[in-house]
């Protein structure tokens, strides 16, 4: 059955051309007046009733549907088309062989798939009504008020079901207290907070923050640039279908989830539960995607941010996510994947991709300039140089030229994200020592891009890893290009460079104090030639907003 054939039900009002308006004549109606009768999960044999189809479920299949009417899953989301489900999912099994089915991972609830009839008029689903309303034998009282005792394995059932239950209440009364102490601990503070630090503007500010970040991508254009960019994902996808054994029968946590892809990758790699997690309202096509691609049944798709959702889980097998902004840490969405690896992933989890490096090299491009800067001095004629006010401010995405680079790329800063902590991604100063390729009249700039790994094995190392993509000038082009500091040659004096000669300084990176989905990047450097340093250390700073 295609889930991309999901119909909407009938309401009870509408039954089309039967519909009796004389409520008496419906006692005198059996479904045989529909043009159906009672077919058995096993299709072929045509049961009296209802009564005698509910024998037969039970006897030759092991499914008592009275039984199961009760069952947690059931009542939560509404036991008639909880019913509705649970009869599609069983013909289904028991058409493919499974005679005896197990629902008791009651993952047929999920989605819409199972909404639409296995059977095409199926008076059993015209009876779910008659089902709900049966009393179970075991505990219906006969005619001369006598009760019948229950069975041990009955008692052990309601026991079993009772002691779900029981973990269940426990668990949403803990996450509620947990919600409500955090909330009350938050108006505490807030109310010991002096009034000129304007706790609750600054709240405001953080929260308006966050909806720009995420509202920007609701649109399908960014997810389409994102798809299209087959370094990314044609990386992601091979590292699952070539690692299906890692996915199998796993639980799989999708952060920042966008159009679906990375869980629709999981799932078709044999994943048991995909959690699709996402604040902006592209979760709705998300669902969509998931649902006209049938599967539903694997991937579950929850709306928000990670760190104010209650999982379906306790914890998950695998932790993917598509993180990385531009300069690899611009928007600080790695900060919530890191906080749903603490809180979530299970001990021996695995992330993926499992390894980020950010990178630095040197720049210098007498055209690239001309181009970006010295245009601005002469526009038909115009002195337009105040349109360059930013230019040495703000870190400009671009595509780089291979030879506009006149040295190796030197390492930054490594992230283990098994391992790695939220306060070590920001720092006041890395050190670093660039060496040229060759000769530069001018040093005009960096350039900062990023490599990802995916390993295997949650103790490998980066050289380990068989899946690797990098977003520098050498390789091909990503989405994200590569970020482009340029020296403001008009405050730092112009830096010649010779062919082994080393550009040494220390790299700070911070989150910014009104919004910390932004990035400013600090650069200290002076040059070294064999064994002398140079006396001019320069200083610049960039921001990416």
């Amino acid at each position: 059955m295609s889930a991309s054939e999901h119909q909407s039900e009938n309401s009870d009002d509408d039954l089309g051309p039967n519909t009796l308006d004389d409520e008496d004549e419906w006692k005198d109606v059996e479904p045989e007046d529909f043009g159906t009768s009672f077919v058995s999960f096993g299709g072929k044999t045509k049961c009296a009733d209802l009564k005698d189809f509910l024998h037969d479920a039970k006897a030759n299949h092991g499914v008592d549907l009275v039984g199961l009417r009760n069952r947690h899953g059931m009542v939560r989301m509404h036991r008639t088309y909880g019913m509705i489900k649970l009869i599609n999912f069983i013909r289904e099994q028991v058409s493919q062989g499974l005679f005896r089915p197990d629902v008791s991972p009651e993952t047929f609830l999920e989605g819409d798939r199972y909404m639409k009839p296995f059977l095409e008029d199926d008076a059993l689903l015209y009876s779910i009504d008659d089902i709900l309303d049966l009393v179970p034998p075991t505990i219906q009282s006969s005619a001369n008020k006598s009760k019948q005792k229950l069975s041990d394995g009955d008692i052990q059932e309601l026991l079993k079901q009772n002691d779900q239950l029981r973990e269940q209440v426990k668990y949403y009364r803990n996450a509620y207290q947990e919600a409500y102490l955090e909330n009350l601990d938050l108006k505490e503070r807030r109310g010991s907070e002096p009034k000129e630090h304007d706790c609750n503007g600054q709240r405001a500010k953080e929260k308006d923050h966050d909806t720009r970040y995420f509202s920007s991508y609701d649109h399908s254009d960014i997810h389409e640039t994102m798809l299209r960019d087959s370094v990314r994902t044609d990386a992601y996808r091979d590292f699952i279908y070539e690692n299906k054994n890692l996915f199998a029968d796993k639980i799989v946590l999708d952060v920042g989830c966008g159009s679906g892809i990375l869980s629709l990758f999981c799932a078709r790699a044999g994943a048991a539960k995909v959690i699709a997690v996402d604040n902006s309202s592209i979760i709705n096509k998300a669902r969509e995607i998931v649902f006209v691609n049938g599967l539903s049944d694997k991937i579950q798709c929850l709306s928000g941010k990670i760190e104010d959702l209650i999982l379906p889980v306790k914890q998950v097998d695998i932790i993917i996510s598509e993180w990385m902004g531009y300069c690899l840490m611009y928007e600080a969405m790695l900060d919530s994947v890191l906080w749903a690896r603490d809180r979530y992933l299970a001990p021996n989890g695995l992330m993926v991709p499992s390894h980020a490096t950010l990178r630095l090299s040197l720049f210098a491009d007498d055209d690239e300039i001309a181009d970006k800067i010295t245009y601005w001095s002469s526009v038909y004629g115009f002195d337009m140089s105040c349109m360059l006010a930013r230019a040495y401010e703000e870190v400009d995405i671009r595509t780089v030229r291979p030879k506009a680079v006149p040295s190796r790329s030197e390492i930054i800063l490594q992230l283990p994200l098994h391992t790695i902590r939220k306060d070590e991604l920001t720092f006041s100063g890395v050190e670093f020592a660039i060496e040229a390729e060759r000769d530069i009249d001018h040093l005009q700039g960096f350039v900062i891009h990023f490599d990802i790994a995916f390993a295997a094995k949650r103790e490998d190392d980066i050289q380990e890893a068989k899946v690797t993509f990098s977003t520098g000038p050498s390789g091909r082009e990503t989405h994200w290009q590569q970020a482009l500091a340029l020296i403001d040659t008009s405050a730092t004096k112009a830096m010649s460079l010779k062919s082994g000669e080393h550009v040494r300084g220390r790299l700070g990176l911070r989150k910014g104090d009104e919004n910390s989905r932004d990035l400013e990047i600090t650069i200290n450097w002076r040059t070294k030639s064999g064994t002398t340093d140079s006396k001019v250390m320069s200083q610049q700073s960039w921001w990416m907003h």
